[in-house]
């Protein structure tokens, strides 16, 4: 599929098609007469992603005027269509996919633009810039880096999460020095110590210095706690499939368009689950596959609160009675979000118990959204309860 394609194009292919991206991804979107916006836009809620990709030949000159050369063409161009992108996206409703499909934003006071460069052809011979280059922070990402990132950050919440991280501690006054070393080094460092990167003085909060070598991710990915991690996470990739199975039958245009007026109850049912980010996918797939084995098939439904303010509620039942089922799971994902105060997001999700010898099944997946809750909704989950006894042993975090 990737035959004949150059490394830039590999790549917006790759993200337009991965299985995490593809459904907020947006290659080659059309701006301002037409002409193409950026290499690929990546919208997500409030967050606008701008992707400029440049694959320039570093040739090395003996002194610093290849340097000087590479970083203009590879760089600093590359820099150029990103933040022209921005100006247009700013004061845009809506943009343009280049196969003609609209996709609206966000409203304009809610939108945080995150600008990425991706600049190919250093083989890791070019220093590489960090920070602010001009009209705000750009993460700047090379042939070695990229593969990190994407094998990594592998929901569209853990990528944004650590694009935000990044920005932060660049706010907060951090100024890593790279030593060789490149983005995938910090990646490494954000992965063992978290939002500040272990970049700050644990008694002052200042920033300390740090010079980051290289190798500090090849040593992370090699070391035997990280591979652990990752093999505990490997059944995170069932609640992927869940999701997948639902775009196929629901999603329409197969794309997360959020923002639009006839936006589905479906589509943000979808969207809940995929902004789920992985280690909270292997808890919520873990739970469901436990709940659908044939030993526990005497308990009625499972409730697993989960990431952003967000929790599931899995049931079962026969496929003859779907509407009966459907009703059970409203009122359940009702019960929840008045009995988990933390809760703002419920979706439930029933489907068959597997049975040997039957063949086929059905799916029926609900959607609830209550940011405030009205106390008058709690007589009727006391009635609820009270009448039909949904999760009415249950015990609810504080």
């Amino acid at each position: 599929m990737n035959a004949g394609l150059t490394p830039s194009e590999r790549l917006v292919n790759d993200l337009s098609t991965s299985s995490f991206m593809r459904l907020w991804t947006h290659p080659n979107p059309v701006g301002k007469g037409g002409k193409e916006l950026c290499d690929c836009l990546i919208v997500c809620g409030p967050h606008i992603i701008i992707i400029s990709v440049k694959e320039i030949e570093f040739r090395d000159t003996g002194d610093t005027v290849g340097w000087e050369r590479w970083q203009k063409a590879a760089i600093d161009k590359s820099v150029q269509q990103i933040w022209g992108a921005e100006r247009w996206l700013r004061v845009a409703d809506r943009v343009v996919r280049s196969d003609g499909r609209e996709v609206v934003l966000a409203p304009k006071p809610d939108r945080s633009f995150h600008r990425i460069t991706v600049s190919l052809g250093g083989r890791g011979s070019v220093p590489l810039k960090w920070g602010d280059l001009g009209h705000g922070f750009v993460h700047l990402l090379d042939e070695f880096s990229l593969q990190a990132f994407f094998s990594e950050l592998t929901t569209i919440t853990d990528f944004v999460r650590y694009l935000l991280a990044a920005e932060r501690i660049f706010e907060r006054g951090a100024k890593p020095v790279f030593v060789g070393s490149g983005a995938e080094d910090l990646l490494a460092l954000y992965v063992q110590n978290g939002e500040d990167f272990g970049l700050f003085d644990p008694d002052t909060g200042e920033p300390a210095l740090a010079l980051i070598q290289d190798g500090v991710w090849e040593a992370l990915i090699n070391h035997p706690d990280y591979l652990a991690r990752n093999k505990d996470l490997e059944s995170s990739y069932a609640w992927d499939r869940l999701i997948e199975h639902f775009v196929e039958d629901l999603l329409t245009d197969g794309m997360f368009d959020m923002f639009r007026r006839e936006v589905t109850q479906n589509e943000l049912a979808l969207a809940a689950m995929a902004m789920q980010p992985r280690g909270h996918r292997a808890n919520l797939a873990d739970s469901f596959l436990e709940f659908l084995h044939p030993t526990t098939k005497h308990v009625a439904a499972r409730v697993v609160v989960a990431d952003n303010q967000a929790a599931f509620v899995f049931t079962a039942g026969d496929s003859a009675n779907r509407d009966l089922r459907a009703r059970e799971l409203m009122l359940r994902c009702l019960v929840v979000r008045g009995r988990c105060s933390s809760v703002k997001t419920v979706v439930g999700i029933a489907t068959d118990r597997p049975q040997a010898g039957k063949q086929g099944h059905s799916s029926d997946i609900v959607y609830l959204h209550m940011p405030d809750w009205d106390p008058a909704e709690t007589t009727k989950i006391d009635r609820i309860q009270a009448e039909l006894g949904y999760f009415k042993n249950t015990r609810w975090p504080t």
